[in-house]
C-alpha cells in the first residue's frame, strides 16, 4: 500500500521552525540544570514515595522500572530510516527519560494523597454500567461524547482532569475555575500555546472531555514512541493490538488507572448533584484495553463510530503531524508517520470490527460516521436508546451539527501525496469499508 518515499515538506505548506546550534546548546544547558534541581528536590519525595508504595502499591500513573529500561535501551540502539535518528535527539530523549524518572515520586505522592485523604470514600464508590465510548482516531468521537457529556446523569471527566487526575487538586481549583471569566481566560491561553495547524484540526477545550489515553500515555513513557521511528510507534503507539512488554501496561495498569478516575469523576460530581443518579462516561481509543474493560465492569455499554479507512486514514497523518512537538526533536517525519499509522490503523479497522461483532452477551453500539453527520438526531436517538436505554433524547442535544470550518487545513496531505495507494488500502480493509457502507 505504501508506493513511494514521503516528501518531508511541499511548498505549500507552512515552514517547520529548526532549532540552530547556539539554542540547542542553550536548550542542553537549560535542561541539564534543570535534572540537577531535580535531583536534589526529589530526594525527600522518594522516601515519601516509597512507604506510598508500601501501602497501596506502585500508583498506575507512572511509569514502572521495566519500561524505563527499555526506553533508555531504544534511545541507544533503535535504528529507524528515512530520516535517521540524529545524535542530538537521541541525547535529548535521554534527558527527557532522566526528567521523568526523577518526576516519579511527585506524581506518585500526589496519587497517594487521594488515597490518603479520600481513600475509603474512593473505594466505597460504585461504578455502575459505565458507558465506555472506544473509537478510532479521527472518527468523529469527540463530537459525540461532547454531546454526551452535556447530559446531567453522565459524568466524564475533562481534559484537565483526565492529565491532572488528583481529585485532592480538582477540589482546590473548583472555586477558582468555576468563573467563566477565568475559564475563558485559561482556554485562550492553552490554545495560544497550541501550534494553529492543530487547533484547525481539533477544537481543543481543557474543560470538556477528551481522549481519555492521554491518561495513559502522558504518565508513562509512550507518548515517547513516535520519536523513536515507526516500528517502536507501532509496537508502542498502537491502540488495536499490545505487543508483549504492553500488555501488563493494558491489561492491569490501565483498568486501575480507569477505574480510580471513574471513582474520583463521580465523587467529586456528587458533591454538586446530590440529587442527580449519576452514570460514568469516557472516550478513547483504547481498543486493546477494551476486554480488560469488560471484564472489570460487565454490566458496561461499549459505544463505536466507524469511519471509511481512507479519509480516516488521510486525517489521522495529517493531525498526527501538526500536534505540538518538542523543539529541539520537531515533528514527527512524515515517513515514520506513515509507515506507522498505516500499519495501527489497519489494525484498529480488523480488531474493532471482530470487536464490536462479538456475541459474547457485552452490550455494544455501533454508530456509522455518514449516519451521524447526516442524521444527527436520529443518530443521537439510536445512541440513547441502544446505550441509555432511554426513549427520548435530551433537549440540550443538538438536532444539527454547529458550522466548522473542515476544508482549507493549513497541512492537509492527499493520500497520493503521503504515499499511499486508496484502492489497494480499500481492496486489503474491504470488509471493514462495506461494515461502514452497511445501514444502522
Amino acid at each position: 500500500m505504501l508506493n513511494s518515499v514521503v516528501e518531508e515538506r511541499l511548498p505549500s505548506e507552512p515552514e517547520v521552525r529548526t532549532i540552530g546550534f547556539s539554542e540547542s546548546c542553550f536548550r542542553f544547558i537549560l535542561k541539564l540544570l534543570m535534572l540537577t534541581v531535580l535531583v536534589v528536590v526529589s530526594l525527600p519525595f522518594w522516601l515519601l514515595y516509597a512507604l506510598g508504595c508500601l501501602i497501596w502499591g506502585i500508583p498506575p500513573n507512572v511509569p514502572k522500572g521495566r519500561q524505563f529500561l527499555r526506553y533508555v535501551g531504544l534511545t541507544r540502539t533503535v535504528q529507524p530510516q528515512q530520516p535517521e535518528l540524529s545524535f542530538r535527539s537521541r541525547c535529548w530523549l535521554a534527558l527527557k527519560l532522566a526528567e521523568k524518572f526523577l518526576t516519579v515520586p511527585f506524581h506518585g505522592c500526589a496519587w497517594f494523597l487521594d488515597e490518603l485523604l479520600y481513600g475509603g470514600r474512593l473505594s466505597g464508590e460504585s461504578v455502575e454500567a459505565p458507558l465506555i465510548e472506544i473509537s478510532a482516531g479521527r472518527s468523529g468521537s469527540t463530537q459525540i461524547a461532547r454531546y454526551l457529556e452535556s447530559d446531567p446523569e453522565l459524568v466524564a471527566p475533562n481534559l484537565l482532569q483526565i492529565m491532572i487526575p488528583y481529585l485532592w487538586a480538582w477540589k482546590l481549583a473548583r472555586r477558582f475555575l468555576n468563573r467563566d471569566s477565568v475559564r475563558e481566560k485559561a482556554r485562550a491561553k492553552i490554545t495560544a500555546m497550541m501550534p494553529p495547524e492543530a487547533v484547525e484540526r481539533h477544537e481543543l477545550d481543557p474543560f470538556r472531555t477528551d481522549t481519555f489515553d492521554g491518561a495513559l500515555y502522558s504518565f508513562h513513557l509512550n507518548h515517547l514512541a513516535p520519536s523513536l521511528g515507526p516500528q517502536t510507534m507501532i509496537e508502542d503507539f498502537n491502540f488495536a493490538k499490545s505487543a508483549a512488554h504492553n500488555k501488563e501496561l493494558w491489561e492491569e495498569t490501565f483498568v486501575a488507572l480507569t477505574d480510580r478516575i471513574a471513582r474520583k469523576t463521580l465523587l467529586f460530581a456528587r458533591d454538586t448533584r446530590e440529587e442527580t443518579p449519576l452514570r460514568f462516561f469516557v472516550k478513547g481509543h483504547f481498543l486493546c484495553g477494551a476486554e480488560a474493560l469488560k471484564r472489570k465492569y460487565p454490566d458496561a455499554v461499549f459505544l463505536t463510530v466507524i469511519r471509511e479507512p481512507a479519509p480516516r486514514f488521510k486525517s489521522a497523518i495529517n493531525y498526527l503531524r501538526v500536534n505540538p512537538s518538542d523543539p529541539m526533536l520537531g515533528p514527527v517525519p512524515w515517513s515514520w508517520l506513515t509507515k506507522a499509522i498505516l500499519r495501527t490503523e489497519t489494525d484498529y479497522c480488523e480488531v474493532e470490527k471482530e470487536w464490536f461483532g462479538k456475541q459474547d452477551g457485552a452490550n455494544r453500539c455501533v454508530i456509522r460516521f455518514a449516519s451521524f453527520v447526516e442524521d444527527l438526531e436520529g443518530t443521537m436517538a439510536k445512541v440513547y436508546r441502544d446505550c441509555l436505554g432511554r426513549d427520548t433524547v435530551p433537549r440540550h442535544v443538538p438536532t444539527a451539527h454547529p458550522l466548522r470550518e473542515r476544508q482549507h487545513y493549513s497541512v492537509d496531505r492527499s493520500l497520493a501525496e503521503l504515499g499511499i495507494s486508496e484502492t489497494e488500502l480499500n481492496v486489503r480493509l474491504t470488509a471493514y469499508h462495506e461494515w461502514c457502507q452497511q445501514d444502522s
